[in-house]
């Protein structure tokens, strides 16, 4: 079976953002069960200087979204306010799903071979629509999914290999 634009964007997205949520979910059940603040869990962080729990989350449902947006070529911004709270961040993972999961697998296609520019302090990166996806949104995206498992994890929820890879696993 060949695999497509909405293969490689949207139902990687929506899976990793699936098994994030579950992920917050049982870091959430452990957290209320251990006697552990959840405001406590939500700003762990793995080390100094690093993103806590709640901006990874925030910031992988944000990196879903603009990266498909960059794709189909949809001029937007990143969301400015993170989510604070378990619930913020299940609506807010809830609500890319959504917004991923209608946007046209015409549109995904015809972004593969667009030009992508992403502008940053350093000066600007270009891309190649499919390139783009490969090399910047999906290891950004798995950055931050990543990073929200090792702070679950450090912070003693008992989760697996098999909980980030979800039904898969």
């Amino acid at each position: 079976m060949p695999v497509n634009a909405r293969d490689l964007s949207v139902a990687v997205f929506a899976r990793g953002l699936t098994n994030l949520k579950a992920l917050l979910t049982k870091g959430e059940a452990h957290a209320a069960a251990s006697g552990m603040e959840a405001s406590a869990l939500l700003d762990a962080q793995l080390a100094p200087g690093m993103h806590t729990l709640a901006a990874q989350a925030h910031w992988a449902a944000e990196g879903a979204r603009l990266g498909v947006d960059r794709l189909i070529g949809k001029a937007t911004a990143a969301s400015a306010g993170e989510a604070r709270t378990f619930a913020e961040l299940y609506d807010r993972i809830d609500a890319t799903i959504a917004y991923l999961a209608a946007v046209g697998p015409e549109e995904l296609e015809a972004g593969l071979d667009r030009t992508i520019t992403i502008e940053h302090r350093g000066g600007a990166m270009r891309f190649v629509g499919s390139q783009f996806l490969l090399e910047f949104a999906i290891p950004s995206f798995f950055f931050h999914v990543t990073t929200a498992y090792g702070i679950v994890r450090h912070q003693g929820v008992p989760i697996t290999k098999g909980d980030f890879l979800g039904p898969l696993g």
